[in-house]
């Protein structure tokens, strides 16, 4: 079985309406967040809107989509749609996106350009079933009910290598312990962190006997 990889495709939400700067706000932050979730990040910016990303190994695609739309919330800028795609990846001998192409990038397209109604999040690839798409659909109406206060508390929780206390979150946020733990459980980050936990097991435990 061929390694399986993830990626990140996204486009700016009314992205109209936004001046140059903004969008350009807005891109520099998703580029800083995928780095920030993944260090074999890379980024690249099409069409003034659009944006991809490869993350890396595909247990690792979950998490790096609720990250940056987590960032995205508590930024309170410019909104974006953002489709997972898993599958193979060819051509990331270079350091940009430019001759990567695979399975992973098609199906990430293909599921954002499929993209009906208000959804913001979705995800692609041979490897879901209904039962993926139906916990995407969950997901996707949790996501866009948080608050920047919520988002801000949930992707500090996220952030990689912050190996701190949920004490010393709070404090950095100038809140307390408690206040920290309300705008969570507000988000619903139980129900997040477990499907994180499990996209990510199931895909690692599909890599190893691969």
């Amino acid at each position: 079985m061929a390694q399986l990889h993830a990626v990140l495709t996204g486009d700016l939400i009314h992205s109209t309406r936004g001046t140059p700067a903004q969008l350009d706000d807005t891109m520099a932050l998703i580029e800083a967040a995928a780095h920030r979730f993944s260090d074999e990040a890379r980024f690249h910016r099409y069409r003034g809107d659009g944006w991809q990303v490869y993350v890396g190994a595909a247990g690792r695609g979950l998490g790096a989509m609720i990250y940056i739309a987590a960032r995205l919330i508590q930024d309170e800028g410019l909104a974006s749609r953002i489709a997972l795609g898993i599958g193979d990846a060819q051509g990331l001998a270079e350091p940009t996106l430019a001759s990567a192409g695979g399975g992973a990038f098609v199906a990430s397209g293909r599921a954002l350009d499929a993209m009906t109604g208000g959804r913001r999040l979705a995800l692609a690839g041979a490897v879901f079933d209904p039962l993926h798409h139906a916990l995407m659909a969950s997901l996707d109406a949790q996501v866009q009910g948080w608050s920047p206060q919520q988002a801000e508390a949930v992707a500090w929780t996220l952030t990689p290598g912050l190996d701190v206390p949920q004490q010393a979150l709070a404090d950095m946020l100038g809140i307390s312990r408690q206040a920290f733990a309300a705008r969570l459980n507000a988000a619903g980050f139980a129900l997040i962190e477990q499907a994180i936990r499990a996209f990510a097991t199931h895909f690692t435990a599909e890599a190893s006997h691969g």
